[in-house]
C-alpha cells in the first residue's frame, strides 16, 4: 500500500526522543462474489474497508521501535484484525502482538480473483493449521532469511520458516511444532514444508508442498502468473489429502490495472467441488 503521511512531529516531552511518525494508509473493495449453493442466493454483494495506522519511531542510539493495527469494516461488521508492537535494528525485527506464524507470513501461496476463491487455502491447510502465534523474530541476512514464531498464551505452537534468494529463484523451509492447545487432530503434532519459486521476465510460479506425518495430512499447491502490460492472468491447483479422503482446488484468475491505485479484478473455478467465482475493483490509499 502507499504510506501517505498524516502526522510528523518530534516528541517535546524530552529532547533526548527522537522524531516520531504516524502514517495511514488504506484498502477497499467493491465486487460480487459466487458460490453454488442449494439454497439461497448464488450472487452476493460484497465491500470492505481496511484502515492500517503505522506508528515508528528511532531511539538517539539508532534502535527503531514502532505498532501496527489493521481495522476492518465490512458486510459482517467491524474488527481489529491485528495490532502488534515491535523493535528493529540491524539484527532484525521483534514483534509481540497479532503476528500469526513463521511458515504463514514467509511460505504462503497467492489466490486468484477479487477476494479470492480459496484455492490457496487447500494448499495451505496445514499452513493455516498452525497460523498463531503472539511473538516473532524475522531476519534478513544477505540472500538468507529466517523468521521465528510463538504461541506463548494459547496453543503453544512455535514455527520456523528459513528462506533463500537466488536471482530469480527462491527456496523456502518450514516447521511447525503443534502445542497441545491446537486444534484436533494436530495436538501435539508436527508439520514441515517446502516451497520453491522463480520470477523469469514476465512469468512466475510458486509451490508449496506440506506434510503431517502424525496427523496423516498432506497439502499441495501451485499458483502461476503472466504478466502482459497492465494485464496478469493467473492459474492455481490445489490438493488435500486427510486420511486417505482428498480434496482439491483449482481456478483461474485475471487482474487489470486500471491507475491510480485502483485494480479490477476477477477469477473463477472449484474448490472441493463447489464452483467459485468473483469480480470487483480493489482501491489502495
Amino acid at each position: 500500500m502507499k504510506k501517505i503521511l498524516l502526522a510528523s512531529s518530534a516528541l517535546v516531552a524530552s529532547a533526548g526522543f527522537a522524531a516520531a511518525e504516524i502514517s495511514f494508509s488504506g484498502e477497499a473493495g467493491i465486487g460480487f462474489k459466487y458460490m453454488d449453493v442449494a439454497v439461497g442466493d448464488d450472487w452476493t454483494l460484497d465491500h470492505y474497508l481496511t484502515v492500517s495506522v503505522a506508528l515508528t519511531g528511532e531511539t538517539d542510539g539508532g534502535l527503531g521501535f514502532g505498532a501496527e493495527v489493521d481495522i476492518t469494516s465490512n458486510a459482517a461488521g467491524g474488527a481489529v484484525d491485528g495490532s502488534s508492537a515491535y523493535i528493529e535494528g540491524g539484527f532484525g525485527k521483534f514483534s509481540v502482538g497479532d503476528v500469526g506464524s513463521a511458515v504463514d507470513a514467509t511460505l504462503g501461496l497467492s489466490d486468484i480473483g477479487y477476494g479470492g476463491i480459496g484455492t490457496d487455502n487447500t494448499a495451505e491447510t496445514l499452513v493455516d493449521a498452525g497460523d498463531s502465534g503472539n511473538m516473532m523474530y524475522k531476519g534478513t541476512f544477505g540472500d538468507f532469511g529466517i523468521a521465528i514464531s510463538h504461541d506463548f498464551n494459547g496453543t503453544d505452537n512455535t514455527s520456523i520458516a528459513a528462506t533463500y534468494a537466488m536471482g530469480d529463484f527462491n527456496l523456502g523451509l518450514g516447521y511447525d511444532d503443534f502445542g497441545a492447545g491446537a486444534a484436533a487432530p494436530y495436538a501435539n503434532t508436527s508439520s514441515f514444508h517446502v516451497k520453491a519459486g522463480a520470477d523469469i521476465a514476465d512469468f512466475s510460479v510458486n509451490a508449496l508442498y506440506s506434510r503431517n506425518d502424525d496427523a496423516d495430512v498432506t497439502s499441495y499447491g501451485i499458483h502461476a502468473a503472466y504478466t502482459m502490460g497492465a494485464v496478469v492472468v493467473s492459474g492455481a491447483y490445489s490438493e488435500v489429502d486427510i486420511a486417505g479422503v482428498s480434496a482439491d482446488a483449482y481456478g483461474l484468475g485475471v487482474a487489470y490495472d486500471l491507475g491510480g491505485g485502483a485494480t479490477f479484478k476477477a477469477g473463477v473455478g472449484e474448490v472441493g467441488g463447489v464452483t467459485k467465482a468473483d469480480l470487483g475493483i480493489i482501491m489502495l490509499f
